[in-house]
């Protein structure tokens, strides 16, 4: 824990992670708002479903470009755009009129306009902090963020039940807008300018560390959202069950981000960590009971992200401070087509071989996240 009171302590750290975590909130409830909205005012689950998949295509095509924007026009500009066309989105959504031509292409908007507060923070890090402490710091943020995804489905549905499906989409508006401004407004951030990218949009993708990150990033993420809906099969409907089981495998998360985060993580360990979290969810196909079926979920999730940060890590030493913005965007996207990729295969293989398909699509892909570390082609190498 002496590492993160250290980190508490260096002026600005504290605003600066808090503020773009409150900013980041929304996202948390986002996909579900938007669905349960649609699927009120329109009556079909299947628009609903085409105006989510929008958010998460929007988000993955426009995020390494904004994110690259930063360089050019400053953090600022480019930020407070994205949120404002990112809240007007969401109130546009909860209050228009349900066409579903205009549903689609809000959906994208909503999605395009993500502010891209992750790529940026993440590279002004290293900024704020001693090098020594930079895996500190990604590992207290990784972690921090794994709230986001417990608490912000449980809102999103409390709210549209006990008010109206626009309350969420109100809430998240006014969140995104809010922490965005005061991310935006925090002393450590006024006069910072990233150094601009001089390389071709997509060249970061050359350097073996950012390869690595964005495809394990990619199996991994594809392996959580593959388990979800396995657990959401297992259980047969019954949210509440699943929903515990989902919070149990994201508090694990939490607690080894803390625990182990801030250690120096190389390709060998990271791949050892990797293969702990591939046994866990492969367990987690065949434990016998509710319980014992919980602690493979905790133990699951305890290298979650401690992993991401020892990725995100190597990206940062890896490339120069004005490339690190434009990657982290595609960290994003490959987390994103990654979920995607994984909910739909676990689908395919439900229907195809029952409530089992589904973790041997998480089993496969959290088998490949452990194996990337170590393809050749792929290892970073050592830093200077």
């Amino acid at each position: 824990m002496r590492a993160y009171l250290e980190l508490v302590r260096v002026p600005g750290v504290l605003r600066v992670t808090v503020s773009q975590l409150v900013a980041r909130f929304p996202l948390g409830m986002l996909s579900l708002a938007v669905l349960l909205h649609v699927r009120q005012a329109t009556g079909s689950y299947a628009l609903a479903g085409l105006v989510v998949a929008c958010v998460s295509v929007g988000e993955a095509v426009a995020m390494p470009l904004v994110s690259r924007s930063v360089g050019v026009l400053g953090i600022r500009p480019p930020v407070l755009a994205a949120a404002a066309l990112n809240a007007a989105g969401m109130l546009l959504l909860a209050f228009g009129p349900p066409h579903p031509v205009l549903l689609v292409l809000l959906g994208a908007m909503i999605g395009a306009s993500v502010p891209p507060l992750m790529p940026v923070v993440r590279a002004l890090y290293p900024r704020l902090v001693p090098r020594r402490a930079v895996p500190a710091l990604f590992a207290l943020d990784t972690s921090a963020q794994e709230l986001i995804w417990i608490t912000g489905p449980v809102a999103a549905t409390l709210l549209s039940g006990a008010v109206s499906t626009r309350a969420p989409l109100m809430l998240a508006a006014a969140v995104t807008l809010g922490g965005t401004l005061w991310f935006l407004l925090t002393p450590h951030i006024a006069g910072v300018r990233l150094p601009r990218n001089e390389s071709r949009p997509g060249t970061v993708l050359l350097a073996r560390a950012v390869r690595l990150a964005a495809a394990a990033s990619f199996a991994l993420i594809a392996s959580f959202g593959a388990l979800e809906l396995a657990l959401i099969a297992r259980f047969d409907g019954d949210s509440v069950l699943a929903g515990v089981a989902i919070a149990v495998s994201s508090l694990g998360s939490l607690i080894g981000g803390v625990a182990f985060g801030h250690r120096r993580i190389g390709p060998r360990g990271l791949a050892a960590i990797l293969g702990g979290v591939a046994l866990a969810t492969a367990a987690a196909g065949v434990v016998p009971g509710i319980p014992l079926l919980y602690v493979v979920l905790f133990l699951s999730g305890l290298g979650f992200a401690p992993s991401l940060a020892a990725l995100y890590g190597m990206v940062s030493e890896a490339l120069p401070e004005s490339a690190t913005p434009e990657a982290f965007g595609w960290l994003n996207t490959a987390g994103l087509i990654g979920a995607a990729t994984g909910t739909a295969v676990a689908g395919l293989l439900g229907d195809a071989a029952g409530p089992a398909g589904p973790f041997v699509a998480a089993a496969a892909a959290s088998v490949l996240a452990a194996l990337l570390p170590l393809a050749p082609g792929l290892r970073p190498r050592p830093a200077p």
